[in-house]
């Protein structure tokens, strides 16, 4: 295929077209001029508040625990699971037999070391041997009666006991005689059924009076066995000496701080028998049924489905919430128990207050990565949140208020420092300053800046068309940012070119 050739002349021609064309190029670029603008801001006294943001769900907050100091039988339930209570408002009661007793052996026995202190400051006498012997005689004699006393109750309780178990074994004897069941509705097994029934309920009341009886009479019998050896030992001691020393009055003081304690201790175990609401709230949580013996003080005497002891009432506040979340180990030592957060709940734009209560120790590593957990308690009640709602926290880890500043993005930082663009007559002029605190909107100026000064946030260039290369326009320079300051005007400058 025979190409075709250009003449001469016609590349000549083409030569010189294009020429011209880079000729119109290089004056549409050069030939045109170009105006820089910057959008500023001023300098003010302002807040700088750093954050560290963590999330999490909410969970309900507030718990209070109740449970008996002691071991006993449960005689009174008072509160169901949903019911609100008042504080003070009682919850619970516990057989107080076993405490009262103690609580007597405990005043008697102060009581006794309180004469034994004042015998003791005032020194033997004659007078003082014949009123210890006295007394000897006395609290012997007291204790041998509580002692009979105690057989006859005892006796007496058992002959109750007996009876009543007898009418009972009888009417259930007198039921299976005519072939009753539990569920039979045919005459007389009705009757039958509930004489059985009245008649088991006796036989457990005559068992639970009897047993108060019992062990009222045996505390009766401890105290005055306490009283009687007091009194012999105080009786010992006067007569082992004609003098009592000083030793012998510190003893008898010590002993009666001992005996105080004891007495306050027993005082407050018989109060402890009565479960109150320390707190008004909503009752969460009952796990006592009425008749229930505990085995052991603190703890509601069951388990949960995990094998670990459950409390007898549980009691929570509505509406207090906290949240925790996990910050890496980089931040964990920025947080501390005290700080203040801001806390936001899925589907509200409202935040709410609230304190770091907790920061853990430990780390929980997690394929090698390790986070902390920090716990956060929301202010105030917060009805209109729910339990499990997922929530992002902020917490204020430092803020430094009535501060000169200016928006993060005037500030640039190399490896020499930080400079500032300062606006002067007109003029950009890079300045050196000193930085103190930032965050993502403002940054603390240290030195180097004053109020009122414009500083430089983006540089505007723009190029402007001559009359014979169209409306082409370009934009170079920094972003806008100004952290919420009022764009400070343009100061227009004739770009070089």
């Amino acid at each position: 295929m025979r190409r075709r050739l250009l003449s001469k002349p016609s590349i000549i021609g083409i030569a010189v077209v294009l020429v011209a064309a880079g000729v119109g190029a290089f004056f549409f670029t050069r030939g045109a001029a170009a105006t820089a603008s910057y959008r500023t801001g001023v300098a003010t006294l302002g807040t700088v508040t750093q954050t560290v943001s963590l999330s999490g769900n909410l969970a309900p907050d507030g718990e209070t625990d109740l449970d008996f100091a002691g071991a006993g039988k449960v005689t009174a339930v008072n509160v169901q699971s949903g019911q609100a209570v008042a504080a003070g408002q009682v919850l619970a009661t516990q057989d107080p037999t076993t405490v009262d007793a103690s609580l007597t052996q405990a005043e008697a026995t102060l009581a006794s070391a309180q004469a034994n202190l004042t015998q003791a400051e005032a020194g033997t006498s004659a007078s003082n041997l014949v009123q210890a012997e006295a007394q000897v005689s006395s609290s012997y004699v007291s204790y041998q009666n509580a002692v009979t006393s105690l057989a006859d109750t005892k006796a007496v309780n058992a002959q109750m006991v007996a009876q009543s178990y007898s009418a009972y074994t009888t009417a259930q004897a007198s039921a299976t005689a005519a072939g009753c069941t539990a569920s039979d509705t045919t005459p007389p097994c009705p009757q039958d059924e509930a004489a059985v029934t009245q008649a088991y309920q006796a036989w457990q009341a005559a068992e639970v009076k009897s047993t108060q009886a019992n062990d009222q009479a045996q505390g009766q019998v401890n105290s005055d066995k306490v009283q009687w050896q007091n009194a012999k030992s105080s009786l010992a001691a006067l007569g082992s000496t004609s003098t009592t020393t000083a030793a012998q009055i510190a003893v008898a003081q010590s002993q009666v701080q001992i005996d105080e304690v004891n007495l306050s201790s027993a005082q407050a175990a018989v109060a402890a028998a009565t479960l109150k609401a320390s707190t008004g709230g909503t009752v969460e949580e009952v796990n006592l049924t009425t008749g229930q013996q505990i085995s052991s003080g603190g703890t509601g005497g069951a388990s949960s489905a995990s094998g670990t002891a459950t409390h007898a009432i549980v009691i929570i506040t509505p509406g207090v919430f906290e949240v925790t979340g996990s910050v890496s180990d980089a931040l964990v030592n920025e947080i501390a128990v005290g700080q203040t957060a801001q806390v936001v709940a899925a589907g509200s734009s409202t935040a709410v207050a609230g304190k770091v209560t907790s920061v853990a120790e430990a780390a929980t590593v997690t394929s090698g990565v390790a986070t902390f957990p920090v716990t956060v308690v929301l202010s105030g009640a917060n009805p209109a949140l729910r339990p499990g709602m997922s929530a992002s926290v902020s917490v204020v880890i430092n803020q430094v208020v009535g501060v000169i500043t200016v928006p993060t993005s005037a500030v640039h930082t190399t490896g020499a420092g930080s400079t500032v663009t300062l606006f002067v007559n007109g003029k950009p002029v890079p300045t050196p300053v000193t930085v103190g605190a930032s965050d993502a909107t403002l940054t603390q100026i240290l030195t180097g800046v004053k109020v009122g000064d414009q500083v430089v946030i983006a540089t505007i260039t723009s190029t402007i068309p001559s009359s014979t290369t169209g409306t082409g326009r370009s934009l170079t320079g920094g972003g806008f940012g100004g952290g919420g300051f009022g764009g400070g005007g343009g100061g227009g400058v004739r770009a070089g070119g």
